[in-house]
C-alpha cells in the first residue's frame, strides 16, 4: 500500500470517527445544544481538525441527515409487508432517536445553525419515503384509505409516524397493531348529524 491510499485510509477513518462522535454528542444533548466544539471534545480532536472535514456546522449536520435518510430508506425498503413498513417509524426512532429528530423534527423553529437547504432537502425526502408506503397495501384491507393518491400517502404516513411519536403507542408493539388496525381497517363512521365537516 502506497502512502496516498494510506493517507486516504485514515482520512475516512478520521471523517468516520468525527461522525460517530457527532451521533454520539447529538444523543446525549440533543440537536439545540449541538455544536462542533461537543463534537470536538468528544472525538478528543482539536475544532480545526473538524473544520478540515466539515468546513462548517450546516455541513456536518447534513452529512449526519444523509447517513439518517440511508438508514431509513434501507429500513423501507427492506419492509416486505405494509405492517412492517408502518413499525419502521418506530423501530428507527428506538435505535436512533437522533437520527430520527432530525429527519422529522417536532420543533416548529431549528436552531439557526442547523438550518440549511440541504437538510431541509434531506427532510423531504425523508417525509417523500413515508408517504410511498401505499406500494405495500395490495392486499391488506384499506377500505378506509382516500381514494386520492396523495391524501393516502398522507393517511399512511400519518399511520406509521404516529406510533414513534405518540409515547404509549411507542412502548408497546400489540397496542400500536391494534392502532395500525384499527386504521386500516377502522370502523364505518357514523354520519354526522350537526351538519358541519
Amino acid at each position: 500500500m502506497g502512502i496516498t491510499e494510506r493517507r486516504e485510509r485514515e482520512r475516512a477513518r478520521r471523517r468516520r470517527e468525527i461522525l460517530d462522535n457527532a451521533w454520539k454528542v447529538a444523543s446525549e444533548v440533543g440537536w439545540s445544544a449541538f455544536s462542533v466544539e461537543k463534537v470536538a471534545a468528544s472525538a478528543e480532536l482539536a475544532r480545526g481538525t473538524i473544520y478540515t472535514y466539515f468546513p462548517d456546522l450546516a455541513t456536518l449536520v447534513l452529512e449526519l441527515g444523509k447517513e439518517a435518510l440511508s438508514e431509513l430508506s434501507v429500513s423501507l425498503g427492506s419492509a416486505e409487508s405494509l405492517g412492517a413498513a408502518l413499525d419502521v417509524p418506530v423501530r428507527f426512532a428506538q435505535r436512533s432517536t437522533a437520527a430520527f429528530n432530525l429527519l422529522f423534527p417536532r420543533q416548529e423553529a431549528d436552531p439557526p445553525q442547523l438550518m440549511s437547504e440541504g437538510l431541509a432537502e434531506v427532510r423531504r425526502q425523508a417525509a417523500e419515503l413515508m408517504g410511498a408506503l401505499q406500494r405495500l397495501s395490495s392486499g391488506v384491507e384499506t377500505q378506509h384509505l382516500p381514494a386520492d393518491e396523495r391524501e393516502a400517502a398522507v393517511f399512511l404516513s400519518g399511520i406509521g409516524m404516529a406510533g414513534a411519536l405518540i409515547p404509549e403507542l411507542r412502548a408497546s408493539t400489540s397496542l400500536r397493531h391494534r392502532w395500525q388496525d384499527f386504521c386500516l381497517k377502522g370502523m364505518v363512521a357514523k354520519p354526522d348529524k350537526s351538519g358541519t365537516d
